[in-house]
């Protein structure tokens, strides 16, 4: 695999003589301070109006080289990851980008909180079938990287390659199984579409594709699969081992909230910046990109709940709770959404959920109860949210095509803009001090 890293602020010296805070950007520091702090709104934005303002100028494809960024977060080390066609953009807090990290296919990116950076690809391997014959096939995999952050030598700390790292298909014939290429559901056809870290580092990882039987000892493609690290003669290693298939998750059936079909995203209660303690909840969010299927709703809250029978996933009841006297529209409104790329859950104290959604070309934000929209500023006469999510297809400020990647940091709102080859930034007029 081609590497490709190019260092423009940082060198040897610089990490040898700088201190955190120069390395990872300093509220000293005059373009941070416009954008985190004051930011240049878009001049239409009147201060009297509640909602998101943009934050001029986006990062693009002119500015940044970006080619369709599908992905984007922001990591324990408060710097900003985007995947797209070249492959893992590392960028500091004022859009700097001094790194480049060449994959083919990179689709998601996520860090645990000992700075390792997952990342979703596509590569190629070459792979002895059970007739003997060796074939090259085109595959997806998760890498698990250190130093991604270009703060020493990147080293490829573990390999994910799927079927093989689904601890469902036991043997190595039942994994080869699936790279039969004259299969309707040859396993070419997968796709990693989301990763999420859980406060103990483990991982969630969402996967879709075409063979999705029940009561198989297969687990389905349409999936969330955990991942731990491996202990080897009782130490813990740095290799992850798939330790569950949450198969309590419908890969077929539409009309349930814990339905999952073609998982396009998935988002843990966990963010930077890092603090001793976060949230040990296991449940999650996860979005449904099926266009296929008429589906009710498309981003499901699942809880995880332990019992005398061990860990179980289950619909959260409290967002069917809609009370209309507080709000107008809700995340669980039947047909909300039409094709959610990316869900974020802010860790700030706000709580609020994000989404993406590719098939309306919309921002959406709503409260951890369900309820769509941002409460009334003091001395409001609304009793109501007021609702702040806004899109449609265009590449105006407030426009989107293809938003696939949603990702929130210091009161700051990031958009990966596909179709518009950009990460758009914004922030509530509430939020301008």
């Amino acid at each position: 695999m081609k590497l490709t890293v190019n260092l423009l602020l940082l060198s040897a010296l610089l990490f040898t003589t700088l201190s955190c805070e120069d390395f990872f950007g300093s509220k000293k520091d005059a373009t941070t301070d416009e954008i985190f702090e004051v930011g240049k709104r878009d001049p239409k934005e009147g201060d009297d109006v509640v909602g998101y303002a943009a934050l001029l100028p986006f990062w693009t494809d002119i500015t940044h080289g970006f080619q369709a960024p599908n992905d984007i977060m922001v990591g324990y080390d408060e710097l900003l990851y985007v995947t797209d066609d070249l492959g893992l953009h590392v960028l500091d807090q004022a859009g700097r980008e001094f790194q480049l990290i060449e994959f083919r296919g990179a689709n998601a990116v996520a860090m645990d909180r000992n700075l390792n950076v997952y990342v979703s690809v596509r590569d190629t391997f070459t792979v002895r079938n059970n007739a003997g014959v060796t074939e090259v096939y085109n595959l997806p995999v998760v890498y698990k990287l250190r130093n991604a952050n270009g703060a020493g030598e990147l080293v490829y700390v573990d390999t994910l390659v799927f079927p093989f790292d689904d601890s469902s298909l036991s043997t190595y014939s039942a994994q080869v199984r699936r790279l039969d290429k004259n299969r309707a559901d040859n396993y070419e056809k997968v796709k990693i579409t989301g990763i999420a870290v859980m406060a103990d580092n483990s991982l969630y990882v969402t996967r879709s594709g075409p063979s999705n039987l029940i009561g198989q000892i297969a687990a389905p493609d349409n999936i969330v699969l955990e991942f731990n690290r491996m202990a080897i003669g009782g130490q813990l290693t740095e290799k992850m081992r798939n330790v569950r298939q949450i198969r309590t998750i419908n890969p077929t059936n539409p009309n349930t909230l814990i339905s999952g079909l073609n998982l396009t995203s998935i988002s843990s209660f966990i963010g930077p910046p890092q603090r001793e303690r976060m949230s040990d909840s296991r449940g999650f969010l996860m979005t449904q990109g099926d266009t296929t299927q008429n589906i009710p709703y498309r981003v499901l809250w699942i809880l995880a709940t332990e019992t005398v029978d061990g860990l179980v996933f289950t619909p959260n009841p409290l967002l069917l709770a809609q009370d209309t006297s507080k709000s107008n529209s809700f995340l669980y409104d039947n047909f909300k959404f039409k094709q959610p790329t990316d869900v974020t859950f802010t860790t700030d104290g706000t709580n609020y959920i994000l989404v993406t959604d590719a098939g309306t070309d919309s921002l959406y934000l709503f409260q951890s109860n369900g309820n769509e929209g941002v409460n009334p500023p003091v001395g409001s006469s609304e009793v109501k949210t007021i609702n702040v999510s806004f899109g449609g297809f265009g590449a105006g400020p407030k426009q989107f095509k293809n938003p696939s990647g949603v990702t929130y940091f210091r009161r700051t709102v990031f958009v990966a803009d596909k179709g518009n080859n950009r990460i758009a930034r914004y922030r509530l007029t509430t939020d301008f001090e």
